[in-house]
């Protein structure tokens, strides 16, 4: 059985039946009918090359940010919430800090800052993990994960290896991953700053985010990727979509490129809002808007 036989993996905690919904930002979402936890590297590669050997697929879980789940679940989701550490790799200067993918980008722009250490301000209260903002190259203000990347380690079924940044291929809201592997850790290069400028820089960031998105309300963040030279909360905006809403799934009457949830929203509701903004932005504008937050179990 394969929960059993996943359970003899040593420092791999396996759960059944585990509610995904509180683990997202957006608060939507079924059960994970299996949910794998490993505590350190060596478990996340056995049990990476265990599921490989037999072609079984799962879901990577970091914050539950850009992410909404299908109202019935789905069969395995992996976390590396467990494995984040921050450090500065011996063999390089300070300001280059390696830190594992299930830690918060909110803990390693604190650590950052009490550390003098800058760079990662602009990212300041997007609520990612640092696997999950490196995979979708999470970004705020023309500043991206990209930018801060010195090399990233990719887990498999053979094991893990370190690629450099010049190895890499990001693109907007892009991360191209090698086949059958995720991002276990990463070598961030940051600057050198006074823990107080860096403080004061974070808190401009985060006063900003306050007076223009819908901070506080469940949401998945910004549902589409901006267009080419456009903004897509402009181009919904411009449709009249502001406040649209469909069961307790809105489009947020503060920046229209988000979906809040005002209590129960399903997953069905979110996706049919989505297909109307579609419809209507590509009549009226003719632009094919492309989703940026994650799907899980539906179609677009």
């Amino acid at each position: 059985m394969l929960s059993k036989d996943l359970e003899k993996i040593e420092d791999l905690q396996v759960r059944k039946n585990v509610s995904l919904l509180p683990l997202t930002s957006f608060r939507i979402g079924g059960p994970a009918h299996l949910f794998l936890v490993p505590r350190t590297l060596k478990a996340l590669e056995q049990t990476i090359s265990y599921l490989g050997n037999r072609s079984i697929s799962y879901k990577v879980l970091g914050q539950g940010s850009n992410l909404f789940i299908n109202d019935k679940g789905v069969k395995m989701v992996m976390t590396l919430a467990a494995l984040n550490r921050i450090h500065s790799p011996p063999g390089h200067p300070f300001r280059t800090v390696s830190v594992e993918a299930g830690c918060r980008l909110k803990s390693l722009i604190s650590w950052s800052t009490r550390n003098g250490l800058c760079g990662l301000e602009n990212l300041s209260g997007i609520p990612a993990s640092v696997g999950g903002a490196i995979s979708m190259n999470a970004g705020a203000d023309k500043c991206s994960m990209a930018e801060a990347i010195d090399a990233v380690q990719f887990t498999g079924p053979d094991g893990s290896c370190w690629f450099r940044r010049d190895q890499l291929q990001f693109d907007y809201r892009f991360f191209r991953l090698p086949d059958n592997a995720l991002i276990s850790a990463a070598r961030i290069q940051l600057g050198k700053s006074s823990p107080d400028q860096i403080r004061r820089n974070v808190r401009k960031v985060m006063y900003k985010r306050r007076t223009t998105q819908p901070v506080g309300k469940p949401s998945a963040g910004c549902v589409f990727r901006n267009p080419p030279g456009d903004s897509a909360g402009k181009l919904i905006d411009q449709c009249g979509l502001k406040g649209l809403r469909i069961g307790d799934a809105e489009v947020s009457k503060k920046h229209a490129n988000f979906i809040v949830n005002r209590g129960k929203a399903s997953a069905v509701q979110v996706m049919d809002l989505l297909k109307i903004i579609r419809e209507r932005v590509k009549k009226e504008a003719d632009v094919e808007l492309v989703p940026e937050v994650s799907i899980w179990g539906m179609e677009t």
